[in-house]
């Protein structure tokens, strides 16, 4: 029971440490795009994408090799794992940090201000974040989740500190870069002092750990590089060709989307290592059964959500941008179809990972990257619509689908050719064993 109570503990902080952010990040962006105008809130959006972008190449696929090396008990082999990751990230930031101060001075990105700010800013940015993305991956690695909790919340206490300076003072979008690079240094001071990570145990390092980080990091960190150039390319051809103020407008439906991958998420953490563990024991109808499983649970939760979603429309997009911002709501509507199509298409890429197949997931993701950037410049060149940019993210969120599925069924785990009619009787059978669980406890 104690057991049980203690996952329960475990999971439902994970569940806040993503819940919680995403609500603070929502009502920071809601409060932004009605004291900011529309120009600056497109330019500012393109800053964001880029630092988010930067952030994942930098330090995405060295925290995933970080928590899988760290996860032990050896304090002196921690040491040398922290130090060398602290070697290798701090090579990496570096070399971006120089490439982005040329950029920056040479001028190239003059015409387009969101980009121009985030080669000059980022380039200290980049640097004083690294502490901070290791700090993270030591929490999670020695499962401290009551620090990542903390830590994840505050980071996302960072926009609501940009829209309230907003708010009383307009702002541009230099004096936004400012405070969002004031306030991570803030925080690089507190986890310091806290001691929740060492830089100096850089002097650990040893060639050989750097060697296996690398190892580990290598298709992980191309798989995540491909899926921020997928999630950004929209944001940056937008800003490139139709300008700020049509970033702005894409953003609002953009930001209701992201809410739909929050349940999946949670499902993904609890998927990922019941899908390896079935593949560690070589058991291919168990994986399948999982699978099976995860995406109708999924479905369950997903399709009358965006149904809901659907027919709710035009408030959704009115209670997050306001009056300004209500025509975006066909926008939005296209991307419902992309949700429909999430839960496929992210459980595949689970399933491939478990399957120790990231490399099929990487030409996945690249696939679907190529083909929307491709989608998006004609949708951009041919109409200058934004609903035909929406559609173009569902077009390749179909192909991951398609693919997904299609690699799935090579690698012979899905056994059989009729997945479907067993998620639709595991579904009926769930919904139907939960309906007689809550009638025997009302009739209590």
């Amino acid at each position: 029971m104690n057991k049980n109570k203690s996952q329960a503990a475990i999971q439902g902080l994970a569940f806040a440490s993503q819940l919680l952010p995403a609500i603070i990040g929502l009502g920071s962006f809601m409060l932004l795009v009605r004291v900011t105008r529309p120009v600056v809130l497109g330019e500012y959006i393109v800053y964001t994408t880029a630092v988010i972008l930067f952030e994942m190449i930098k330090s995405g696929g060295l925290q995933s090799a970080l928590v899988m090396r760290a996860s032990t008990d050896d304090k002196d082999l921690q040491k040398t794992i922290i130090g060398s990751a602290y070697w290798l990230g701090g090579l990496i930031s570096l070399s971006i940090s120089i490439v982005l101060v040329i950029l920056f001075f040479s001028g190239v990105f003059s015409k387009q201000p969101g980009i121009q700010i985030f080669c000059g800013w980022y380039a200290i940015l980049g640097i004083v974040t690294l502490p901070l993305h290791i700090a993270e991956a030591e929490a999670v690695a020695k499962q401290d989740l009551s620090f990542l909790l903390l830590l994840r919340i505050t980071q996302s206490a960072n926009g609501l500190i940009i829209a309230f300076y907003a708010f009383f003072s307009e702002g541009s979008l230099e004096e936004f870069a400012t405070v969002h690079l004031l306030f991570n240094v803030a925080l690089l001071v507190y986890v310091l002092i806290a001691r929740k990570t060492h830089p100096l145990q850089i002097k650990f390092k040893t060639m050989t750990e750097v060697k296996s980080l690398y190892n580990l990091i290598k298709y992980t960190l191309a798989t995540l590089a491909t899926t921020n150039v997928l999630k950004s390319a929209d944001t940056f051809l937008i800003g490139s060709v139709m300008g700020p103020t049509s970033v702005a407008q894409y953003a609002i439906p953009m930001k209701l989307t992201e809410l739909f991958e929050i349940p999946l998420r949670s499902l993904s953490t609890t998927a990922f290592p019941q899908l390896a563990a079935k593949h560690n024991e070589n058991n291919p109808s168990g994986f399948k059964k999982t699978m099976v499983q995860y995406l109708s649970w999924s479905y369950l939760l997903y399709i009358p959500g965006l149904l809901f979603a659907f027919i709710l429309a035009p408030y959704l997009v009115l209670l997050i941008g306001g009056k300004q911002y209500a025509d975006t709501t066909p926008i939005f509507r296209v991307f419902i179809l992309f949700g429909l199509l999430l839960p496929i298409n992210r459980m595949t890429g689970i399933g491939l990972d478990a399957l120790q197949k990231p490399d099929k997931n990487f030409y996945k993701v690249l696939i679907m990257a190529i083909i929307n950037i491709v989608a998006d410049i004609l949708a951009i060149y041919l109409t200058h619509d934004l609903v035909w940019v929406a559609f173009a993210t569902v077009i390749n969120a179909l192909t991951g689908a398609a693919l997904g599925w299609w690699m799935l069924k090579k690698t012979g785990v899905l056994i059989g050719n009729h997945v479907h009619n067993e998620m639709i009787e595991y579904s009926q059978t769930f919904i139907s064993q939960t309906i007689t669980k809550l009638k025997v406890k009302i009739n209590r």
